[in-house]
């Protein structure tokens, strides 16, 4: 799958993301999900990527700034790309360990800011 996120990767992330205080998953162009079935249903019928918006704090971040993490599968793999800020980047981890995002995303964020600011954890 080259651009969408497999049901068991949208499961998982919607699992981890949804009940976020600070992260949040959207399909392109909409509101958050607001649920981990939301997510689910999307991805049955839309062969999209997934979009996180993880909220940037320390030196000069704005209330409202975030960065855009684009996320596809590929094959067993969940793969996360950033490509809306200075670096930019791109990760992949497994599917079975999704469940280290937090740190995974953290990483990415980091390396593609260079200013002092970095992302809220999850």
């Amino acid at each position: 799958m080259e651009n969408g996120v497999k049901e068991t990767h949208a499961k998982l992330l919607g699992e981890l993301v949804v009940p976020s205080n600070s992260w949040s998953l959207h399909p392109e162009k909409k509101p958050a999900f607001k649920s981990k079935e939301q997510v689910v249903d999307y991805v049955t019928v839309n062969s999209e990527p997934l979009y996180i918006h993880v909220p940037l704090c320390g030196k000069d971040a704005s209330e409202d700034e975030y960065v855009r993490v684009i996320v596809n599968s590929k094959d067993e793999d969940v793969v996360f790309k950033i490509t809306d800020r200075e670096k930019g980047g791109d990760t992949r981890v497994h599917g079975s360990h999704i469940k280290n995002l937090n740190s995974t995303i953290l990483e990415l964020v980091s390396q593609s800011l260079k200013d002092g600011r970095r992302a809220k954890p999850l």
